[in-house]
């Protein structure tokens, strides 16, 4: 898995390092009606762009996904329920066991 990684990751690294040589010249981003105004270099831009789609993504995956994690969180407490329910069930039974066991003995 991880050699499939780096055999990714590599050219990948080797793609972004020639794209930001490629592309050091200065370039003004201006947000118009705004007088903001940035001077940077064309990939710094780019790639941070990039960086906030990705985690904006992220964010809206992560909001979507919320409905399935409350779910599973009930679904853990019920569990949780149900398990201390079957142990209470067992140990009565064990009593209720003993005690026909003491009583037959009693007999």
């Amino acid at each position: 898995m991880k050699l499939l990684l780096w055999l990714l990751l590599l050219p990948l690294t080797v793609v972004f390092v020639a794209f930001a040589i490629a592309n050091r010249q200065s370039v003004t981003l201006s947000l118009d009606p705004t007088p903001l105004s940035i001077e940077a270099p064309l990939y710094g831009l780019i790639f941070a762009g990039v960086f906030a789609g990705l985690i904006a993504g992220g964010l809206i995956a992560w909001a979507r996904a919320g409905r399935w994690r409350r779910q599973v969180r009930e679904e853990q407490r019920t569990v949780r329920r149900l398990e201390a329910a079957l142990r209470d069930a067992e140990v009565a039974t064990a009593k209720a066991e003993s005690r026909a066991t003491a009583l037959v003995k009693a007999a």
